[in-house]
């Protein structure tokens, strides 16, 4: 049952929900405290679903309902399915996607409380919350809920949704700037309060310093107080981050890196006013609001830091996908910037769309596996909706571009795959590490307060001294810097990782399997065909139902053709082969396994190894190619034995190019004719023994991708996306794998370095503190110069070490 509350004026209580001080109109249960209606409500509401866990994370856990606006109105424009539409990623009939802004998200609680709607509400299917983005992906049912009823509860639970045009993106940088815009206020507020206190200062260290100066106590007394008036704001809103996130972490019972800075913030700051307001001493309130200050200076060249890293990472990630727009000049192949709303594209079986388009295909088929994780493909017909993200089955598509292309979106899709490399590593080491290093400091800064007893002065300025200059950077920083910069050289040549884990990775492998086709030969060999003369309205045919796969062998034999007719019943099989309609004639390329699966008729005559071509049931000829290898891939391929690393080639090729290979891969290096299954069982059995990287070219080797260790597409004038992979390079850059394996084991020695400088530092720093040396406004200084060393180290390192992918 709801918990029902009454009014209790006069209390000066927390609120349970937000934390808010309570003042009149106070609401008590008995039990709980509430500043307001609204958060009486939000608590009864996950109290009634079994949610009250919500409270035990950051405090406050909630955010406060006082003054917010209740109009039922607000969102009825959502109503609207114009507008609503700005806010859906994907719908169907028993599913759809909307994201939303949540500027008010704040801690783990909030993502902790709205990962669980579906709890509180039917019709909701599953939520993602993006904490650093300040967003929320809900997945709902049409048939219960709408748009508007989803804004409706998150805007009851206190997260009300930003609903105006493009509001993810505006939120985001919003919420950038106001935290840059508090930034600075709060080092502004820093900065002034040090220089006033410290003019104070001076005459207070004259007037005892120096027995012929003389000052009026009643002028002291005014610039006491005036040092406390102003060092008040410096606790309670400059130093407000550490303060906050100290306490909200005693409160889960555990410890976190700002729990000795708070620490030593707060002893400085009491001791002070109470030296000061007892007449005992002059306090130190010009080094404590020095220290805030300083540690302020250290946070925002940090920001800048972190703002380089995240440019990279969300910009220069995204890969340049292109694909066909159709002309009155015939078929070209345009990046997807290019495209505008009217604009007809042409999408290829496997390939994934870029933007939300209206289908021109009598029917058609799409996969949006990437969107909504069902990989049961949707058939769609003459005028259907459909949506970016969603992926080509079979026959090509025809397309009218009716939204811009979001970037952001496509790019989102691509991180939210699952992989097997996680950006966590680091972070869960940097906690474990956060903890045994912060209960060390206070044991190494308890001894050294009880070594200078009974000089009390003495023994409280090593106290906080030391608890202050202890700064365990290394995992704190250096691993997300070190790695975020490589990220962003690697995206300046169009190499883009997923996220710092896959670097991190890389420095571990050991095996590196190769696709061939597509890989390590060109995508585009040259290609002859053999066998019966063909008409004309026969060899367009071939080259229509070709022209809609994305397989190298196809796009070779339509390379410097242009498509006279669109293929129908386009199907597809990755790694084995295509059939399709055109000019009324029923078209098969593939493997001999492949043709006879549909049913046509062998010629003995000839080579059962090649690609064969079949028209209207009976096998005509045959593919011919004359591949090469691409430039620098023997040298690539010597470079990786001479690091220890085992190179293999698994492909679903025939023999035919084995003597290509030999130069660089023994006869039992190779294996030929390999179907996807098989690819899984060989990287399966080679990771028992060995990290594996595999390398290929995103359509027939997803699934070996998949089990690999990490993997790396390579890409050429095509726009399939291969969510299973965790790199994406151009193949103009094969060559530099082995560069690029240097490179991520050189980002892991820069991380390695830095840690060992933070080791060395702290035991310096930190000896030099217990010997009563250093005053709070040197310890100031020195911790944020930490920081900026350890980032000196690794954004320096990640470029100078750039030169080993050469």
């Amino acid at each position: 049952m709801r918990t029902q509350a009454t009014y209790n004026t006069g209390t000066t209580t927390s609120c349970t929900h937000c934390g808010e001080i309570c003042a009149d109109g106070t609401i008590n249960d008995g039990e709980h405290v509430f500043c307001c209606t609204g958060c009486a409500s939000v608590y009864a509401l996950l109290q009634e679903h079994d949610l009250c866990a919500y409270y035990q994370g950051d405090v406050p856990a909630g955010t406060s309902q006082q003054g917010v606006e209740r109009d039922s109105t607000t969102y009825a424009i959502l109503d609207d399915r114009s507008v609503s539409s700005r806010f859906i990623e994907y719908a169907d009939a028993r599913r759809f996607r909307v994201r939303f802004a949540l500027p008010t998200i704040h801690c783990a609680s909030c993502v902790w409380l709205l990962e669980r709607l579906p709890h509180i509400q039917a019709g909701l299917i599953s939520t993602e919350v993006d904490l650093q983005r300040k967003s929320i992906t809900i997945d709902a049912d049409p048939r219960v809920l709408t748009v508007r009823s989803i804004a409706e509860l998150l805007r009851s639970l206190g997260y009300e949704p930003l609903i105006h045009v493009e509001g993810t993106e505006v939120s985001r940088l919003q919420q950038h700037k106001e935290a840059t815009r508090r930034l600075y206020l709060r080092l502004g507020v820093a900065g002034f309060a040090m220089g006033n206190i410290m003019m104070f200062s001076i005459a207070q260290y004259l007037a005892h310093g120096a027995q012929s100066v003389v000052i009026d106590p009643v002028l002291m007394s005014v610039f006491t107080w005036l040092s406390i008036g102003l060092s008040i704001p410096v606790l309670t809103y400059s130093a407000s981050p550490w303060l906050r996130s100290a306490w909200a972490a005693l409160r889960q019972r555990t410890v976190n890196l700002d729990v000795p800075v708070a620490l030593g913030i707060t002893t400085l700051f009491v001791r002070s006013v109470v030296d000061m307001a007892t007449g005992s001493g002059e306090g130190f309130l010009d080094s404590f609001a020095g220290l805030v200050f300083f540690l302020l200076i250290g946070r925002v060249f940090q920001q800048k830091a972190f703002d380089a890293v995240t440019f990279d990472r969300t910009v220069r990630s995204f890969f340049p996908l292109s694909v066909r727009r159709s002309t009155s000049h015939g078929d070209e192949v345009v990046a997807i910037d290019a495209l505008n709303v009217a604009d007809t594209i042409v999408i290829r079986n496997g390939e994934v769309i870029p933007a939300d388009a209206v289908l021109m295909s009598p029917v058609g088929y799409v996969d949006y596996s990437f969107v909504t994780g069902e990989s049961v493909p949707v058939e769609c017909t003459h005028g259907a909706l459909i949506y970016a993200g969603g992926k080509a089955v079979g026959a090509a598509l025809q397309l009218t571009v009716t939204m811009p292309v979001s970037k952001s979106y496509l790019a989102s899709l691509w991180e939210r795959s699952s992989g097997r490399t996680s950006r966590d590593g680091y972070r869960q080491l940097s906690d474990r590490f956060g903890k045994w290093f912060v209960w060390s400091v206070l044991a190494v800064a308890s001894i050294g307060f009880f070594a200078w007893l009974p000089d009390v002065s003495m023994a409280m300025n090593v106290f906080t001294a030391v608890v202050i200059i202890a700064c365990p950077c290394a995992l704190t920083l250096a691993a997300p810097i070190t790695f975020g910069t490589g990220m962003g050289i690697l995206g300046r040549m169009k190499m883009y990782a997923k996220n710092i884990g896959v670097l991190r990775t890389l420095a571990t492998v050991r095996a590196v399997v190769f696709d061939k086709t597509g890989t390590l030969t060109s995508s585009q060999p040259t290609v002859a065909y053999h066998g019966e003369v063909l008409t004309r309205d026969q060899r367009d045919a071939i080259i229509a139902v070709a022209s809609q796969s994305t397989h190298p062998m196809s796009r070779g034999l339509v390379a410097g053709s242009t498509p006279l007719q669109f293929a129908e019943h386009v199907v597809e099989i990755p790694g084995y082969g295509i059939t399709g309609t055109a000019g009324g004639h029923q078209i098969a390329i593939g493997s001999e396994s492949f043709i006879k699966l549909n049913g046509f008729n062998m010629d003995a005559r000839l080579d059962t190894q090649s690609t064969l071509i079949a028209i209207d049931g009976v096998v005509v000829g045959e593919i011919v190619v004359e591949p090469s290898l691409r430039a620098g891939v023997p040298e690539m391929i010597l470079d990786l034995r001479g690091r220890g690393m085992q190179c293999q080639v698994v492909t679903g090729d025939s023999q035919r190019d084995q003597a290509l290979l030999s130069e660089s891969f023994r006869d039992d290096e190779m294996t030929f004719r390999a179907t996807p299954a098989d690819k899984v069982a060989h990287l399966e059995q080679l990771r028992e023994s060995a990290q594996v990287l595999m390398i290929g070219d995103g359509l027939n080797d997803m699934s070996a991708m998949a089990v690999a260790d990490v993997s790396i597409a390579v890409t050429e004038n095509t726009s399939t996306l291969a969510p299973a992979s965790d790199m994406i390079i151009p193949a103009t850059q094969v060559h530099r794998i082995g560069g690029l394996l240097r490179y991520a084991h050189a980002l892991r020695g820069v991380v390695i370095t830095a840690v060992w400088f933070t080791m060395a530092y702290n035991v310096a720093v930190i000896t030099v503190a217990l010997t009563g040396h250093l005053t709070p406004v040197i310890t100031a200084i020195m911790m944020p110069l930490s920081s900026l060393l350890v980032i000196g180290i690794s954004v320096g390192g990640a470029h100078v070490y750039a030169r080993r992918l050469s």
